[in-house]
This record gives C-alpha cells, sequence and structure tokens, in this order.
C-alpha cells in the first residue's frame, strides 16, 4: 500500500503540473488573440470589408490609423488655437503708449524753424539712416507738444526717440553718436539679443537736455 504523503505529494505536483499548462495555454491564447486583434486592425483588406458591411448598415467605420490620425489633427488644431496669435499692426499701436516705436529706428519730434532739428536730421542723414519726422508746426501735430514735453521732461525740441526710447535732444543724439553707440541705440530687441558681448553692456539713458547751448562748431551770436 502507498503511503499517503507520497500520494499528497504526487497530487500536489499534477495539480501544479496543471495549472502550468492552463497558464501558459491562456498566455498563448492571448498571445494569438492580441496577433488577431492588431492584424483586424491594420489589415487592409479586413479594413474594407468592415466598412462596407457598416455601410450596410448605414452606419460607418474607422480604423485604429483613421482614429489615431484624427486624434493627432485635433490636437495640433487646439495646439494651433491656444499659440498667441501675432498682433495687427493697429493692435500694436493701440497697445503702444506714449511717442515712441520701437518698429522705427529713429523719430524726431520738432520743428522746421528750429536749428537743433536741422542738426539732428543732417546727423541722421549723414549716416543714410531712416527716420520718421513729425514738424510740431504743422496744425495736425501742434496738438502733440504738450503731450510730449510731459513724456520727456523735456521743454525744448526737437525730442528724439530711438527705437522707441526717448534719448533727448540734438545734443544727447550727438554724444549718442560720439561714443560710438548709435549702432547698438538703432538696434532692434532682436538685434541686441544677437550682438556681440562687448555691445550688450551699452546703456542708452536719456541725457540732461542742453540744446539750448550753443554746439561746438557754432560761435556765439551766430
Amino acid at each position: 500500500m502507498t503511503p499517503e504523503p507520497t500520494t499528497k505529494k504526487w497530487t500536489a505536483q499534477a495539480t501544479e503540473k496543471v495549472l502550468s499548462a492552463l497558464n501558459r495555454a491562456d498566455e498563448i491564447g492571448g498571445e494569438v488573440r492580441d496577433y488577431i486583434q492588431d492584424k483586424m486592425a491594420t489589415d487592409p483588406r479586413y479594413i474594407k470589408a468592415r466598412k462596407a458591411f457598416a455601410k450596410l448598415l448605414g452606419k460607418s467605420y474607422e480604423s485604429r490609423a483613421e482614429v489615431e490620425a484624427k486624434a493627432k489633427a485635433a490636437e495640433a488644431k487646439r495646439a494651433a488655437a491656444a499659440a498667441p496669435t501675432p498682433p495687427t499692426t493697429k493692435q500694436k499701436e493701440a497697445a503702444r503708449t506714449g511717442f515712441g516705436n520701437p518698429e522705427l529706428k529713429a523719430q524726431i519730434y520738432g520743428k522746421k524753424s528750429c536749428p537743433w532739428t536741422g542738426r539732428a536730421i543732417t546727423l541722421l542723414e549723414r549716416h543714410k539712416l531712416d527716420y520718421d519726422y513729425i514738424d510740431l508746426e504743422e496744425p495736425e501735430h501742434e496738438a502733440k507738444l504738450v503731450p510730449l514735453s510731459n513724456e520727456t521732461k523735456q521743454h525744448t525740441v526737437p525730442f528724439i526717440y530711438l527705437r522707441g526710447q526717448f534719448v533727448g535732444g540734438y545734443n544727447s543724439l550727438a554724444e549718442i553718436e560720439r561714443l560710438g553707440q548709435l549702432e547698438y541705440a538703432l538696434m532692434s530687441k532682436e538685434e541686441r539679443a544677437a550682438a556681440p558681448a562687448h555691445m550688450k553692456n551699452i546703456e542708452i539713458v536719456a541725457r540732461p537736455n542742453t540744446d539750448e547751448v550753443a554746439p561746438a562748431d557754432q560761435t556765439p551770436g551766430e
């Protein structure tokens, strides 16, 4: 007669083998199932058949690739909608405060009867620079004089802006030229970011208004 412990041992081993075989069969079955499902989802012939069958039922069928493509297109559309829209010229003008315009290299608010205004224009033209000139003696611009004085705290013309920044009058502009800072002062924000390291230490500030003092090349009483 077989001892009971040995019988239990064989029973346990047999149970373990059966469970292992069942697990393996389930694993293989799962792999086969996954393969079949993947093949059905990507096989053009199956997709075509599913579309035809769905059409007969008055329905539609989308393959996995079509679903993924639609999802990507929708995400791209959402990203494009969330991206900031470049402002229009009118929006830029509305958002800008003050008389300085960073999009212009130079602006001169002056008077044609003012010799300092003429000198400032001559200096810019000598460097062949584009600039925007506003004659404050013209009827349509006369009203700008007081707001310019309030904004700049300067009470004589010309009012000179370089890349939207007020720098002063003619003598201030001439000093910037003398110091070799004019090129940097006329750079856009992007150009300054890409400028050589030695130029990035340049600081353009409004200088005291001394345009009531005669320039070096003009004798008193001239």
